[in-house]
C-alpha cells in the first residue's frame, strides 16, 4: 500500500494542487509590512518520486515583498518538500515504515 504511493503520480499531483492552494493563500495575505508579494519561486531537484513528473513538480513556491527596503521572503508551508531535504516529504515520512514495517505507534506518529 505505501509503496504504491511513492510511484503514483496522481498522489504527487494532489500534493502539488494542495501546495498551490497554500501558496495562493500566503500571497493573498501579503507581507507583514503591508506590501504586495511577488512570485519568487525556485526550482528544487527532489529525489525518490515517480519518474515522469513534470517540471511543475520541482517548483518550490515562494514570494518576495515588493516594498523597497523590505523585500522580505515568504515561503508558505509545503506538503511536498520538507525544508532543505533533497527527498520528497512523503518519501522521508514513509521510508522508516517501509523499512521496519508499520506498527500502531508508528502509524499514530505519522
Amino acid at each position: 500500500m505505501y509503496q504504491a504511493l511513492l510511484v503514483d503520480s496522481s498522489f504527487f499531483d494532489l500534493l502539488l494542487r494542495l501546495d498551490e492552494e497554500l501558496a495562493r493563500q500566503a500571497q493573498q495575505q501579503g507581507c507583514a509590512c503591508g506590501g504586495v508579494l511577488h512570485c519568487a519561486h525556485y526550482r528544487r531537484k527532489p529525489r525518490g518520486g515517480p519518474s515522469g513528473l513534470g517540471p511543475q513538480h520541482e517548483m518550490r513556491f515562494s514570494f518576495c515583498c515588493a516594498v523597497d527596503g523590505c523585500r522580505r521572503r515568504t515561503t508558505p508551508p509545503s506538503l511536498r518538500f520538507l525544508g532543505r531535504k533533497v527527498y520528497w516529504g512523503v518519501v522521508v515520512l514513509l521510508l522508516p515504515i517501509l523499512m521496519q514495517g508499520p506498527t500502531p505507534p508508528r502509524l499514530l506518529r505519522l
